[in-house]
């Protein structure tokens, strides 16, 4: 779930380079409380940042999804 809801912040803060928390929820199809459960945690695990009620990906939250992508190639290449 953290890897969606840091690919939805990164996405949507490409534009703007903060997201919105309602964005970020449409994509992961949270409901707002688990949504801002997981938001804590993340904040937390020092992988996003929140200000003035918009959210930001920091470089450790950047470095989680290119592990994570990293190791899903890795499954996939080896056909598990």
């Amino acid at each position: 779930m953290f890897y969606e809801i840091l690919c939805a912040i990164e996405e949507d803060a490409m534009h703007n380079e903060v997201a919105r928390p309602t964005h970020v929820q449409h994509f992961t199809r949270l409901s707002y409380d688990k949504m801002m459960n997981h938001f804590d945690e993340l904040e937390e695990k020092g992988m996003i940042h929140r200000v003035s009620g918009l959210v930001a990906i920091t470089a450790k939250g950047r470095m989680f999804i290119e592990q994570y992508d990293q190791l899903i190639s890795l499954i996939e290449s080896a056909g598990l």
